[in-house]
C-alpha cells in the first residue's frame, strides 16, 4: 500500500528510504524485518531477507508506475521524501508526496476526455523516460545497500521487481474495468513500451516465461526467473511455501495451486 501526504504534513511512518543507505539504520530495519519473517540477518536466511526485501519493495515501484499510467501523476521518489514502515509480517507500507508541478504533460495540457496531440504524446514519453531513469538509479542505490547487508544477488533482486512490474502491466492492460476508455488503454500501452524497454540497464526488462493452460483466464501468468526464497519464511502452520509463480515448481504443482 502507498499513501500520499501533503507537503506540510508530518509523516507517521518510522523510516525514510534514505535510512536504507546508512549502515546502522539499514541493519536495524533489516534485522527487524528478518525477525518478523522468522529469518536471521547474517545467518542462514540472510539472503532471503534481501530477496524478500526486493519483492516487497516492488510494491512501491508498482505504485509509481500505476500513478503515471492511470492518473497522469508523478510521485516523488526522493529518498528523503519516501517513507515506509514494517507491518509486522515483514511487508512494508509506503508514503510519499506528489511531485510538485510534475503532473504528466497530457494532464496539464489536455482534458481527461480529449485525445492527446502528437506533441503531447512525445512530451509524455520524455517525461516517463526521465522518471524511469531516476527510478532505476533509486533502485540501484537501495538494492546495492541491502545486498551488502544480506548477501542477496542484485540481479535476482532486480528480476523479482521486473516480474511484479510486468505482471502488473499485463493485468492493467487486460482489465477494462481499470482503463475504462480506449484512450486510456492506448496511453497505458505506450507507457509500457517505455517502462519495459529492452536494455541491459533497464531492471524492469527481462524475458519471462508464460504459464499456459486452457483453464487459465485473464491476463498472462508469468513465471519468475528466480525464486524469492519465501519458502524459508516461518515454520509449521506459519510456513510460507512456494509461490505459484516460482520457477522451482513443476507444471502439475503449479496447476494445482492455481486451480485449487
Amino acid at each position: 500500500m502507498t499513501s500520499i501526504r501533503e507537503a506540510n504534513e508530518v509523516s507517521k511512518y518510522a523510516f525514510m528510504v534514505r535510512d536504507l543507505l546508512l549502515e546502522e539504520k539499514r541493519d536495524q530495519i533489516l534485522c527487524e524485518q528478518a525477525v518478523q519473517q522468522g529469518l536471521e540477518l547474517g545467518g542462514a536466511g540472510s539472503v532471503a531477507v534481501g530477496t524478500l526485501f526486493a519483492k516487497r519493495y516492488s510494491v512501491w515501484v508498482m505504485a509509481v508506475i500505476s500513478a503515471c499510467s492511470l492518473y497522469d501523476t508523478i510521485l516523488n521518489i526522493e529518498e528523503d521524501i519516501v517513507r515506509f514502515e514494517l507491518n509486522g509480517t515483514g511487508r512494508m507500507r509506503y508514503e510519499t508526496q506528489l511531485e510538485i508541478g510534475q503532473a504528466l504533460v497530457n494532464k496539464r495540457i489536455q482534458g481527461p476526455e480529449m485525445t492527446p496531440s502528437s506533441e503531447v504524446l512525445v512530451q509524455r514519453k520524455t517525461e516517463i523516460s526521465l522518471l524511469r531513469d531516476r527510478l532505476q538509479l533509486h533502485l540501484k542505490r537501495v538494492f546495492q545497500s541491502v545486498a551488502t547487508a544480506t548477501g542477496a544477488n542484485i540481479r535476482v533482486m532486480n528480476a523479482l521487481v521486473a516480474h511484479n512490474v510486468q505482471q502488473l502491466i499485463a493485468r492493467i492492460i487486460n482489465d477494462s474495468e481499470i482503463w475504462k476508455t480506449d484512450k486510456r488503454l492506448d496511453l497505458i500501452k505506450d507507457d509500457a513500451i517505455i517502462w519495459l524497454e529492452e536494455s541491459k540497464d533497464n531492471p524492469f526488462y527481462t524475458r519471462l516465461q508464460r504459464f499456459e493452460h486452457p483453464e487459465l483466464q485473464g491476463p498472462p501468468f508469468l513465471i519468475r526467473r528466480y525464486c524469492c526464497l519465501a519458502y524459508q519464511v516461518g515454520s509449521g502452520s506459519s510456513a510460507h511455501g512456494y509461490c505459484n509463480s516460482c520457477p522451482k515448481l513443476d507444471s502439475e504443482t503449479r496447476q494445482r495451486m492455481l486451480f485449487v
